[in-house]
């Protein structure tokens, strides 16, 4: 997992809990050093932001599941901002969902040629309606989820967003996403 996760995983501690949190998570995760934490550019086990996000849901009480989330959504507003350029003036939420493998992906491996990134397919339902599906060994779909809730708000869209586990041994590596838009 690339560096940029962790350096805003720690701006989003920063952002929402005290620094005595942000301490004690990186403490527990052995991150709290004199050399500093993490570099955008480097890869890390992507179990470390397993480990973050357990500390830091032991340490406030939020289900890790909402940790994702949260942080997702986070994420998807800080990168979004980052790189507008990815943007189109005419763009809505689902064309900008629907073009995650053919584009965006495209241009992150082109800066980041290591990165491992999930795999998304889609099926317009209707209008109002897309389906997802998330594939991933790393099963983080609760971060995808946050990612496009974040997407939403960057639209200016109200969404429901839901999700099955479609695997046979429901171990969260290929996961349906469902996204409603409410404000029609």
């Amino acid at each position: 997992m690339k560096g940029i996760i962790f350096t805003n995983f720690i701006g989003y501690m920063q952002s929402k809990y005290s620094d005595d949190v942000l301490k004690n998570t990186l403490k527990d995760a052995g991150r709290l050093t004199d050399e500093g934490g993490y570099t955008e550019s480097e890869s890390y086990p992507y179990e470390e932001m397993f480990e973050l996000a357990g500390n830091l849901a032991a340490l406030t009480g939020v289900t890790l599941a909402q940790t994702f989330e949260d942080f997702g959504q986070y994420l998807f507003i800080n990168l979004a901002k980052r790189f507008s350029q990815f943007f189109a003036p005419d763009e809505t939420l689902f064309s900008f969902l629907q073009k995650l493998e053919d584009h965006i992906h495209i241009e992150v491996r082109r800066k980041y040629p290591d990165a491992n990134l999930p795999g998304f397919t889609f099926e317009s339902l209707d209008q109002n309606n897309l389906r997802m599906i998330y594939t991933s060994e790393r099963a983080m779909s609760d971060f995808g989820m946050g990612m496009i809730r974040g997407a939403a708000i960057w639209f200016k869209r109200e969404v429901f967003v839901g999700k099955k586990d479609i695997t046979p041994n429901h171990d969260g590596t290929r996961v349906e996403i469902h996204v409603r838009l409410l404000d029609v």
